[in-house]
């Protein structure tokens, strides 16, 4: 009765083609497995802002052996191909992505199942290790963004105490730029001012703060980084 069973899964699993191999079948879903987690590493070690989720980064990992498993069924029958085509249609998607950066490593997960579903492997790690090493550059060299060092600095002034070339003075020590923003004065006394500053040091920005405030005629002051400014 076993030999039997075993026998007609393995009629079931050729499905009268003779084309299924089950050692490739599991290297490639394994495979499929390795490379999405080596995405969703990079992912998580490169998002920045406040739209993180958990189930994307493990949706990530999913979606690459989903795909390959659907390559797999699929192999060279177009008749399968149009029946998983309508079966998916009655799905409904309803998540919105909230970073376009996400859509890339969706698209990114297609094809890498794609690739290992249909067994270019070679083709497969190519594209995986091609595509995280221009995410850890684009990473770490901050392309794209205006200027290195961005922070915003706002604070209330007595001019009667403390004129705006002192401010000037004091901004040109830890500042390479610091471009006047905004300031209101109410009776000329008194008033607040903001500054975009591009810091020579970011790490310096608590000196700064600490700096203005022992200066006469300085108060509330805040200083906000580009770190803090990452869009939610």
């Amino acid at each position: 009765m076993m030999n039997e069973m075993i026998q007609w899964v393995h009629m079931g699993a050729q499905g009268g083609e003779g084309t299924f191999d089950l050692s490739l079948a599991l290297i490639s879903l394994l495979l499929a497995f390795v490379l999405g987690q080596a995405a969703a590493w990079v992912y998580v070690r490169t998002h920045q802002g406040l739209s993180y989720s958990r189930a994307f980064v493990q949706s990530i990992v999913l979606l690459t052996m989903i795909v390959t498993l659907a390559m797999m069924v699929i192999g060279s029958n177009i008749v399968i191909a149009f029946g998983l085509v309508g079966a998916l249609s009655v799905i409904r998607f309803r998540n919105i992505l909230k970073d376009t950066r996400d859509t890339a490593f969706i698209f990114f997960a297609l094809i890498v199942g794609m690739a290992t579903g249909t067994r270019n492997y070679l083709l497969a790690i190519l594209g995986t290790t091609v595509f995280c090493s221009v995410l850890a550059y684009l990473y770490w060299t901050g392309f794209g963004s205006r200027c290195a060092g961005d922070a915003y600095l706002r604070f209330r002034l007595h001019i009667s105490e403390t004129g705006m070339e002192t401010v000037h003075q004091l901004l040109g020590r830890h500042c390479r730029s610091a471009h006047l923003v905004s300031q209101r004065f109410q009776g000329g006394a008194s008033g607040e001012v903001a500054f975009r500053l591009a810091m020579r040091d970011p790490s310096q920005g608590g000196a700064l703060v600490e700096e203005l405030q022992q200066m006469a005629g300085v108060s509330n002051v805040t200083l906000v980084g580009h770190e803090e400014q990452a869009e939610v």
